[in-house]
């Protein structure tokens, strides 16, 4: 491990070290000699128009572009709204350039420069957003939009599909500004061909609210918007795939979607028993054959949520899973002030086969205790989803938004299950359980958004309601053995229940603000928020009956009937700063909260009512201090109370294992939440970095106060500690390298955790420091339309000290070697793809393989104008998958392994058909 986390910093090092040399100044204005703020500056290769580097303009219309000695005639342009273009010819540049003052004159003027033709501006800046003109993108044709994203400068997609933006997550994925089925737009990026992009915006995330009153972003996330090209915006996509292979696995997809417009219908339907959750993600490659896509199962994955961590090998959905899904989504321009954002149906239906093995070790003072189960099961669910929104203009400062939303499930399940709890290899309890739910839910969530603009700009007024209506029942049945070895004798506690749930979960939200600008840069707002909530939970639980032969006999001591009601009102007061480098807000809010709690358990009342006044404030800035260059911190804190059974001190006995009870004096919990990031991206030298920080503070943090008997069996309360916290930091690295047709990308990445966590474990106070430590790094060796190379290397290694438990240190390290190959044949006619993997695990339970070999290959053949893909592909050929994790908590850690997919062959072929305004597309 030493070695790996030497080579990784001499990495680091030598990448951050690599800095620009040369700069090009100037001072733009208009013909009134008026400074222009947010020109676009970019310079060019002559030979081939790609950017070589770009910025824009500040207040006093300055510009400075960086950039490295250039041996080859170069352009550079500057580009204005409303403005002619300036255009500036070098036939090499190696010294530094002061242009001077530069007047951009009203007419358009024509620049020819040695047959150069530049028709559109590749990149344009503007404050938080940046576009990228489609045009100025080389992908090869028939590319998806998702590789106009893998040519972006700062843009990564990892194996698991999530996107990132110089090291910021990508939230929305938007087309011409609105959803494409969903907002994370995966069934976008993956169907819809790159050639009829014109431009992709990158900006921060707005809310619904910040968009239609035209306040600056809170979010620390990016929103990604496709606008297609007007020419194409006419047309008709169509593609269709069906497949068939070994064990009787299947697969079927298809999509059609039209463009008019502002008019867009897509029609959308798969069927599978190959773990696919969309379209075309579980491809090896798409229609065209265009690469490797992301069906390849992951493995060796590291993820921390709060205290716990998990380590995974292998991977995949858990368990062997058939679904069936059918979607519709229209979009639309309804007259001339009203916008269809989105129309949109949905129904799915699957089924789950599921088998799991887990073993638990459970720290205690004075011993470990030891639990072994195994269980499998059957899910079948059924999902209807609706889902609509639009905007309504009233007038040029009036908007509404209007966006019902409507969903029902239904499920059936069974479970199989045994369990037994040793102590020093004495048996102290064991179990076995077979469980069947029957559930059934339904929710409706309406809201409406009002904005009101004024004449005097930044002042504004806004209204909206959110209500959610929800309704679930649960008939489960409960049949098991239950045993217990006591020092006195053997105790039994058998059950064969039936128990009737029902929940009942209204809430109804009023938010009133008001905002008045101090000056063209700065504003406060107030708003009132106004929320009330209901809750209804019923269970009532029969025992079978061996008279009636039914299950009629009621069972007080489990019944219970539980109503509360939570009414919070919050005046919130905030100050933003919004200038073309600085974002500056604070926020102060106060909780008036009112709870009143009545319930009935085995006969007896309950009542609880309490009343809250909690603080609550946010602060948050964004610097940028030059293109690509950005700092942001953010500062939060607020108090949380306990729920209605965390303070409601009956006994819940349902599982005959563990008993809970409540406590009706426990405090808030208060946290403050520290997080610093900074991130770096240089296109000249294409290579990018980020660093990020944070830190969470607990006080009056809510944890089980558990006790064990002498048959193992769990008696939980709830208690208040403080002092709990823990510290991230993360940091990655981007460099690409270039020469005539290869491309080397190298990413490096590191990830580390530390956790404090104090608490109670069988009566006795105890303390954990646990530390995870996550280096990692990514290679890609392209050689233009004929291969592709992704090594990869992971390590995930954790180790935790304890106070006060038998056992003083647990660790753990988890290793992944991976290694994509993709070969492109006879013009790209073939594409063979392999994907190879090992993953090893240091610890790990007896009966846990420890370490696994995976491979997958495919081969996709094109013809017919590449309108036609035939492929096989062999999934896991050497029948070694498995998904095993280990899960380390402050109290316990535990070992499991589950079922997935294995090995399987399928044989599929592919059409696709494209139309735009009648002319079918090759």
């Amino acid at each position: 491990m030493k070695k790996t986390m030497l080579l990784l910093a001499l990495i680091f090092s030598a990448i951050i070290l690599h800095a620009q040399k040369l700069h090009i100044d100037g001072k733009i204005s208009d013909p009134e000699k008026k400074a222009i703020e947010n020109a676009t500056v970019y310079l060019l290769k002559q030979k081939d128009s790609s950017i070589i580097n770009y910025t824009a303009t500040n207040k006093e219309g300055k510009f400075s572009l960086k950039i490295d000695d250039i041996k080859e005639p170069s352009i550079l342009k500057i580009d204005a709204e409303k403005l002619s273009s300036y255009s500036k010819k070098f036939e090499k540049i190696d010294q530094s350039l002061s242009l001077g003052d530069i007047q951009l004159e009203k007419q358009n003027i024509v620049n020819n420069i040695d047959e150069v033709k530049i028709t559109a501006s590749p990149v344009k800046i503007k404050k938080d957003t940046i576009e990228f003109n489609a045009s100025s993108i080389k992908v090869r044709p028939d590319s998806k939009i998702e590789e106009l994203l893998k040519q972006i400068p700062g843009v990564e997609i990892n194996n698991d599909g999530k996107i990132t933006v110089n090291g910021k997550e990508v939230d929305q994925i938007m087309i011409n500004g609105k959803p494409f089925f969903d907002k994370d737009g995966k069934i976008a990026l993956q169907n819809l061909p790159a050639d009829i992009i014109k431009n992709i915006q990158f900006t921060t995330t707005k809310t619904k609210e910040e968009e239609l009153s035209g306040k600056a972003a809170k979010s620390q996330n990016t929103t990604i918007n496709f606008t297609i090209d007007e020419k194409k915006n006419k047309g008709l996509l169509t593609r269709l795939t069906v497949g068939y292979g070994s064990d009787k696995r299947y697969e079927a997809s298809g999509l059609a979607s039209y463009f008019k417009g502002d008019t867009k219908i897509s029609l959308l339907a798969s069927s599978n028993n190959i773990n696919s959750q969309g379209f075309s993600r579980d491809e090896v490659f798409d229609s065209m054959g265009n690469g490797r896509n992301a069906w390849m199962m992951q493995g060796g994955s590291v993820s921390t949520v709060g205290n716990v961590t998990y380590y995974s090998q292998g991977g995949g959905t858990k368990g062997v899973q058939r679904s069936t899904t059918i979607g519709l989504n229209y979009s639309d321009k309804l007259g001339k002030d009203a916008d269809l954002d989105s129309f949109s149906l949905m129904h799915t239906d699957s089924n789950t086969e599921s088998r799991s093995k887990v073993s638990r070790s459970t720290l205690l003072p004075d011993y470990t205790l030891q639990t072994n189960s195994e269980s499998n099961g059957e899910n079948d669910s059924k999902q209807y989803n609706f889902d609509t929104s639009v905007k309504i203009k009233l007038d040029s400062m009036t908007s509404i938004y209007l966006s019902p939303r409507f969903s029902k499930n239904s499920s059936f399940s069974l479970n199989n299950s045994k369990s037994s709890s040793l102590r020093n290899g004495s048996l102290l309890n064991e179990s076995n359980s077979y469980s069947s739910n029957d559930s059934e839910s339904n929710s409706f969530n309406p809201y409406l958004y009002f904005s009101r603009k004024f004449k005097k700009k930044g002042r504004s007024v806004s209204a909206n309601i959110t209500s959610s209506i929800s309704e679930s029942k649960r008939d489960n049945l409960n049949q098991s053995q239950n045993t217990f070895y006591q020092q006195n004798g053997t105790t039994v506690d058998n059950r064969d229940q039936l128990a009737k749930n029902k929940n009942q979960n209204n809430t109804f939200n009023f938010n009133a603000g008001y905002t008045e600008p101090i000056s063209d840069s700065s504003s406060v707002s107030f708003e009132v928020k106004y929320e009330t909530r209901s809750v209804r939970d019923l269970r009532n639980v029969n025992d079978f009956d061996n008279t009636t032969g039914d299950y009629t006999q009621y069972n007080q001591l489990l019944s219970n009937n539980m109503r509360q009601r939570i009414n919070q009102i919050s005046p919130e007061l905030t100050y933003q700063i919004n200038k073309s480098k600085l974002n500056f807000w604070a926020s102060v809010k106060l909780d008036i909260s009112d709870m009143k709690v009545n319930s009935i358990f085995n006969g007896q009342q309950y009542d609880l009512q309490k009343n809250f006044a909690l603080p609550e404030y946010n602060v948050n800035l964004y610097y940028q201090f030059g293109e690509g260059k950005n700092l942001s911190i953010y500062n939060y804190a607020n108090f949380t109370i306990p729920t209605a059974e965390q303070l409601t001190p009956y006994k819940d006995e349902s599982n005959p294992l563990a008993t809970y009870q409540g406590n009706p004096d426990l405090k808030n919990t208060w946290s403050n939440n520290l997080s610093v990031y900074f991130s770096n991206y240089n296109k000249v030298k294409d290579f990018s970095y980020y660093i990020n920080v944070g830190f969470a503070y607990r006080n009056n943090d809510i944890i089980n106060f558990t006790k064990y008997d002498n048959a193992g069996k769990q008696i939980v309360t709830y208690d208040n500690v403080s002092g709990n916290k823990s510290i991230n930091a993360g940091a990655g690295v981007s460099k690409i390298l270039k020469w005539k047709n290869n491309k080397l990308t190298i990413s490096p990445r590191f990830n580390m955790n530390y956790a404090y966590n104090n608490g109670f474990i069988d009566g006795q106070a105890f303390t954990s420091n646990s530390y995870n430590l996550n280096p990692g790094i990514n290679l890609t060796y392209e050689i233009k339309d004929k291969m592709t190379i992704r090594p990869s290397y992971r390590l995930g290694y954790s180790f935790s000290n304890y106070t006060n438990y038998n056992i003083n240190r647990v660790n753990t390290a988890n290793q992944s070697l991976k290694l994509e190959l993709t070969n492109y044949l006879f013009k790209g006619n073939f594409v063979f793809g392999n994907d190879f993997e090992y993953n090893t695990n240091s610890n790990i339970a007896p009966g846990f393989k420890k370490d696994f070999y995976f491979w997958n290959t495919s081969l996709g053949y094109s013809f017919y104008k590449k309108q036609f893909t035939a492929k096989v592909k062999i999934y896991d050929v050497l029948n070694q998958n498995q998904s095993v994790r280990r899960t380390i908590t402050d109290s316990y850690f535990e070992d499991r392994e589950d079922l997935i997919l294995k090995r399987y062959i399928m044989f599929s072929i592919s059409m696709k058909l494209n139309k735009f305004a009648g002319k079918k597309a090759q």
